[in-house]
């Protein structure tokens, strides 16, 4: 067996590694905020656990509310553009689902540029593997995220119903993802690779150099860097939910990927929110949000498995 190629950090210029420090700042105020907010109080347990040896290789366990009729898990990704973000930012935006009766794993990985493509798919496909180990009878999922949280789910959730592109991410890995993509629930994802620069989003360029280096630029890529949904050659596609805000610079990527796979056999839900800006998901008081977190749990109890389907 060959032996799985080593994940070598990205080297980035000065002026690129300022902006990855000031992104992870701002994304360190932001968490740290969170310890001076009144959080709901979950009446499901939740737990910390470790699926790898790296520091990030982490991830919490959100267990359904008592009483309510149980739903397939959700596999959730935060996002932060492959550079920042933590786990713990989303974990009082996940109740809603555990409160349907979903269990949540509420994933962490290693960052880029320390940890580009493909180290990050390869760590997320480690969870799947630590998912079944600790939790057997999870078999399939949802998977969920946002940003590049939502490109993440959507690549997984590709790679699931497509296991031949998984020798792309790692030659040595097993030929089908561990946990069974149910549902891809992408929340203004980075799903294609240009876009979003076009348009303006902050720190596109840094984020993209930091993943996938200056060659992710090019309008062609190899399939060894094929970090976005819209880069791959894939058959099939599993029931989608994508969304987007009119004022989100990334509004471009969800709407293109949503129409190339407009097509599919399975359902695809694109609904674009009037006058939402990206990140409005943790925005929980606004309307768009609430709305957002309702068709949500609806469309998963559309694609609720049948008992026993996994077995």
């Amino acid at each position: 067996m060959s032996t799985t190629p080593a994940i070598v950090p990205t080297r980035l210029s000065f002026g690129q590694r300022t902006r990855v420090a000031l992104l992870r700042g701002v994304m360190l105020v932001f968490k740290l905020t969170t310890l001076f907010r009144r959080s709901p109080v979950p009446r499901g347990a939740r737990s910390d656990h470790r699926y790898g040896d790296h520091r990030d290789q982490t991830l919490e366990v959100i267990d359904p509310v008592a009483g309510v009729p149980e739903r397939a898990p959700v596999i959730y990704i935060h996002g932060g553009g492959w550079i920042a973000g933590k786990k713990e930012l989303y974990t009082r935006d996940l109740y809603f689902l555990a409160e349907r009766g979903h269990r949540v794993f509420n994933l962490e990985y290693p960052l880029a540029p320390e940890n580009p493509h493909p180290g990050v798919l390869r760590s997320l496909l480690k969870a799947l593997d630590w998912i079944v180990e600790r939790h057997p009878e999870v078999t399939e999922a949802h998977f969920m995220g946002d940003s590049a949280g939502g490109n993440l789910v959507t690549m997984l959730g590709l790679l699931s119903h497509n296991p031949e592109l998984i020798r792309d991410v790692d030659p040595n890995a097993s030929p089908r993802t561990a946990v069974s993509c149910i549902s891809i629930i992408s929340i203004y994802g980075v799903l294609d690779r240009l876009s979003w620069i076009r348009n303006g989003f902050p720190l596109a360029s840094a984020m993209l150099e930091s993943y996938a280096g200056k060659a992710a630029f090019e309008v062609q890529v190899l399939p060894e860097l094929a970090i976005t949904p819209m880069d791959l050659k894939f058959d099939a596609v599993p029931p989608t939910y994508l969304c987007a805000g009119t004022e989100d610079e990334l509004c471009d990527s969800t709407r293109m990927f949503g129409e190339a796979i407009k097509g599919s056999v399975n359902e695809v839900q694109l609904e674009i929110f009037t006058g939402e800006k990206h990140g409005f998901f943790n925005m929980s008081w606004r309307p768009a949000s609430q709305k957002m977190r309702e068709q949500i749990l609806a469309f998963t109890a559309r694609h609720q498995p049948a008992p026993n389907a996994g077995a």
